[in-house]
Parts: structure tokens; sequence; C-alpha cells
């Protein structure tokens, strides 16, 4: 089901009215229901693999608490894992692995393997993260297990968070479904208000964008240079707007229910070094591979020395990139991320510089400088982002370079469109500061900002329909 749909509408609509009227112990098993209706309304078939995730981890958990044998505490956890990612990687990577395992065979004159055909499960890269980091805690002491199962079942299958994040922790999700939340009038209001300029930036904002983006990155062979630039600089855009669109509904929809999720996005156009952008940008999923990933591979040492620190920046960017997709264009996007990363750490591990001092400068034209410089390096990773493939990247890359310079004047009207957008994203992110922050407005006003947001809405969005982008991650 998707969020900007009239079946949505219609569906926020009676889970509201439940959770309002029903007590809470019948109320949070509507709930439960209403998540996985909401999950299960394209590919019912699905949500065996959600209660599969659930019913796993739930049970492992508690035996990993009763369980004093190391090794079996291990063996347990092994089995979660193995479980989780198996399924992940058999539907997300199992037609990448067979197709490159291929041409190594057909090179050596073999027969080659069938390619799986398998649906890849909306959301299950999602849920999958969210269901590991609660055994993972489990076995390291910082949770205990929980024997509320339909409370668990909802901390996985939460709708509003459930197909494209954000990815939350137990320690925060579940002790409010573990209760009855209040809703106040203003909560509603800020949920109702989120879940508009959501719905504004997916729907009017990155669906537009995305006509032309489609049209050049298509056909890349026949774009000209100013196309090429255009459409890809459109396309960091458009990805900004539709994932944190799809996060304010998300934030929006749980607010109402009286939930309040983690923010996701926090201004990435304003980062001013490879660091600063991971901590901005998709911030549940850096979070995630930092606690379960990085800081395992550099247990054993307390200060463990500066290119092994790098080596595994790289490597847990290279992983966070092919966590996006099945492909080597996704391989070479966290290569290059975890390259500009490790650079950066770099000149400070290896010249013992102050972490106080920027490296150019703090003043407006240098910190002007940094951002322009990190915003061309977004740029560059667009493209990897955006291309099917590595060559078709490189196809993109070269009607940049080798293009012809002739300007269609629908290019213009994107290129105007596309800084006017990235200068109103920067400045709405020096007004907000470094957290985000509710405005308060006079009813009459706010009620006149939703009324102009869903005129934007009825008349601003194109014909065509365009699915969330993270959906197929």
């Amino acid at each position: 089901m998707n969020f900007d749909s009239y079946t949505f509408i219609l569906f926020l609509a009676v889970v509201l009215l439940l959770h309002r009227t029903l007590p809470w112990r019948a109320g949070r098993v509507s709930l439960l229901i209403a998540s996985y209706v909401f999950y299960g309304a394209g590919t019912p078939w699905h949500c065996l693999l959600l209660l599969t995730s659930t019913v796993v981890d739930f049970n492992i958990a508690r035996r990993i608490e009763v369980t004093d044998d190391r090794r079996s505490r291990k063996g347990l956890l092994a089995v979660s894992l193995l479980v989780n990612l198996g399924l992940l990687a058999s539907f997300k990577y199992g037609g990448f692995v067979t197709e490159s395992a291929n041409v190594a065979l057909a090179w050596l004159t073999i027969p080659t393997l069938p390619v799986p055909g398998w649906t890849l499960p909306i959301g299950i890269s999602f849920y999958t993260f969210q269901t590991l980091s609660y055994t993972v805690d489990v076995y390291y002491g910082k949770e205990k297990a929980t024997r509320d199962f339909v409370g668990f079942s909802l901390y996985v299958a939460f709708f509003p968070q459930l197909v494209a994040g954000p990815i939350e922790r137990f320690s925060k999700l579940m002790p409010q479904l573990q209760t009855k939340q209040t809703v106040h009038r203003s909560d509603l209001e800020a949920g109702f208000q989120r879940i508009l300029w959501g719905l504004a930036k997916k729907m009017v904002v990155a669906d537009r964008l995305g006509l032309f983006v489609d049209r050049v990155y298509e056909v890349p062979a026949d774009a000209s240079a100013p196309a090429a630039l255009v459409a890809t600089a459109c396309f960091a855009l458009q990805v900004y707007m539709d994932f944190s669109g799809y996060c304010d509904i998300a934030i929006g929809t749980a607010r109402m229910l009286g939930i309040r999720l983690s923010e996701n996005f926090r201004w990435p156009m304003l980062a001013r070094n490879p660091a600063d952008f991971w901590s901005r940008w998709h911030i549940t999923l850096g979070t995630w591979f930092r606690d379960y990933l990085f800081t395992a591979l550099m247990v054993g040492r307390r200060r463990p020395p500066a290119p092994r620190r790098l080596l595994n920046l790289t490597i847990v960017m290279v992983l966070m990139g092919l966590w996006h997709g099945p492909g080597w264009n996704f391989i070479l996007f966290g290569l290059m991320a975890g390259i500009g990363i490790s650079l950066y750490e770099g000149i400070y591990l290896f010249t013992g510089r102050s972490r106080a001092r920027p490296l150019f400068g703090k003043g407006p034209l240098s910190v002007a400088v940094a951002v322009a410089l990190m915003n061309l390096h977004i740029f560059t990773l667009a493209i990897l982002f955006r291309s099917p493939s590595i060559e078709h990247a490189r196809t993109i890359a070269s009607d940049m370079l080798t293009g012809s310079w002739s300007v269609d004047p629908v290019v213009s009207i994107y290129a105007a469109a596309a800084v006017a957008i990235w200068v109103g994203c920067m400045a709405r992110g020096v007004f907000h500061g470094s957290e985000r922050k509710e405005i308060k407005m006079p009813a009459p006003l706010r009620a006149g900002l939703w009324v102009v947001l869903l005129a934007v809405l009825l008349y601003g969005s194109p014909d065509t329909h365009q699915q969330f982008i993270y959906f197929q991650f």
C-alpha cells in the first residue's frame, strides 16, 4: 500500500478511529493486524517472511537470555543471523550472485546456472536490520528479551516505518508500543502537517524531477552535456525529496498515533565533509552500520592503528552501498563513498590535527567552499546511484565531459528549478539549525498553510505516478 494513494487515506482514517476508541489491549492487536494488511496489500505471501523473522528472533532472544553456555549463545545468534540474512540474501542478492557467477562459468565454458526470478519483498532490508538489532542487543546484554509477542510483532511490523524506515531500535520504539500513548490535539495537527509536507515533497517535487531524470537516464547515449549534468543534479534532489518525504509521512502518521519515530535526515545539503554528510543522510541506517558492524570490526584493540580504522571505514561503506542494491554500481558507489570519508578521516588521523579546526577554516567563505566541494562529491555519487550499471554510469559521465553543449529549453527550466530547490533546502536548513524545530503558528495561519499544501498536491502533481525510490532497496 502506497502512502501517496487514496487507499492509504481511507486506511489511516480507520486505523486512527480504532486507535481512539478501542482499549489498548484490543487496539494494539488491531494495529498489528492493520500493519500486516498494509504490508500484504500488494503481495500477501510476503507477510510470511515478515512473520518468520518475527518468530525466529522473538524465540531466539529468549533462549539467548536464559542460556549461560557461551558456545550455545553464539550458536543461537548465528541461527538468527543465518535466517534473517539468508532470507535477505536469497531474495535481494540471489540473482546478482548467480549472474556474476555465470560470467565466470561462461568464460570457463561451463554450463551456466538458472537465474532466480524472485520478486524483492518491499521493506525486507529495513525490517531485517530492525529485528536483528534486537537480537544482537539481547546477546550483548544491552536489552532484556521480551515475553510480549504481540508487542514485539508490532515493533517489527509497525506500518508507518515498516517499508522504508526509519530503522528503529528496540529501546526506543518498544516502550511506546507497550502502553497506549496519549494523543493530544497538537500531535494530530503536527502529524497531519508533516504528512502534507511529505506528500508535497514526494508528489510535487520528486515526481516532477523524476520525469526529466528518467528521460535522460533511459537513453544516456542521446544526452547532451547540459542534459546529463542537470539530470544528475535533479536526481540528487529527487532522491532526497522522495526519501525524506517518505520519512516525513511515516513520522507524521506515527505522531498521530502518539508514537515518536527517529528523524532520518538533518539537512544533508549543508554537510561540510563526508563524515558530516553521513551523519545527516539516512541517519538510522548509518548509526546501525556504526553500532553493529564498524564497532564489531574494531573489537580487540583499544586504540587501533590508523590504517586499520580507515580500512574498516571503507569496508563499512562498501557494504552500505551493497545494502542499497545488488549491483556493481552500488558496490562502486560504496567504495567511492568509503574512499571519500577515509581521505577526510585520514587527514586527522595521520596529522594529529584537532577536530575543532575544520580543513577549510570557519569563515563564511571557507564554509561555502567546503559545502560546495561536498555537494560535488554527492553529485558524483549520484551518477552511480541512479545508473543501473557501471557501463551506464560511464556513458552518463562521458556525456558530461564530451557531449554537445546545445541547451534545450527544457534543460534550462529544470536547471533553474534545481538551483531554486537546492537553495531553498539549504536556506531552510540554516533557518532550522542542527535540530528540526516545530514552528508554532496561529490556527488561521496553520489552516491556510494546509489549504495551500492541499491545493499544491491536487494541482501540482504530475499525472504519472512514481513509486518511492527506496522501495527498491
